[in-house]
């Protein structure tokens, strides 16, 4: 499955009237109310709700992404180095909303060695996530091998190598076993590094598939 990353309220009603399945709300870059949210988002498409760090305080996101959960978020991402605190909120809200949590590890910079990755993801488990996802830069190709041999381990998953180099994990995500991938709905509007839009996304599988 393929989700859409989304970041104003013009790309949400785009995603929603082209048929997507999936979206994730990047709170941080809407900027708009929950409710207001909700309201163009009909029972079919699920949504994961996303707050990164930065735009709000701490006890605001907890209370937007508490608000998305009631509203039927079918995730919450949590960020890996989240207070314990927090983490434990938006776990409690997620799980009494019949929500799943992802526990999200973003590193920018570059791709930690392959034992190193094990243990953060094996971390993703231990602090309550039922999706473990994993994004870093990906500099040489052996950090492509160590993001995707992480597929050979069990656990529900999302690995993402980000920047130019890292565009074949998303691509080859739904083939290794990922919940999902992220795309951007159109060009020019990625949220993440290396994002691929969505017609991109789909003409790739398209050729791949095509006997």
């Amino acid at each position: 499955m393929i989700c859409v990353s989304l970041s104003d309220l013009g790309q949400l009603d785009r995603a929603v009237a082209a048929g997507i399945e999936l979206v994730e709300l990047r709170l941080d870059l809407l900027r708009e109310d929950p409710e207001k949210l909700y309201r163009h988002i009909p029972d079919h498409v699920r949504s994961i709700a996303t707050c990164r760090p930065g735009n709000y305080t701490d006890d605001k996101r907890l209370a937007l992404l508490s608000s998305c959960l009631s509203l039927g978020a079918a995730y919450v991402d949590v960020e890996i180095e989240s207070q314990e605190d927090y983490l434990q909120a938006l776990t409690g809200a997620a799980h009494s909303n019949n929500a799943g949590v992802i526990v999200s590890y973003h590193n920018f910079e570059n791709t930690p060695d392959r034992n190193e990755l094990e243990g953060v993801m094996l971390a993703c488990y231990e602090k309550g996530g039922d999706v473990a996802k994993i994004a870093t830069r990906v500099v040489v190709r052996e950090d492509l091998v160590s993001l995707l041999g992480l597929y050979n381990f069990p656990g529900r998953k999302v690995i993402i190598g980000m920047g130019p180099e890292g565009k074949i994990t998303r691509v080859a995500a739904l083939y290794l076993g990922a919940e999902f991938t992220f795309a951007s709905l159109e060009q020019g509007g990625e949220t993440a590094p290396g994002q691929l839009s969505l017609n991109q996304l789909k003409n790739i599988y398209k050729a791949i598939d095509t006997p």
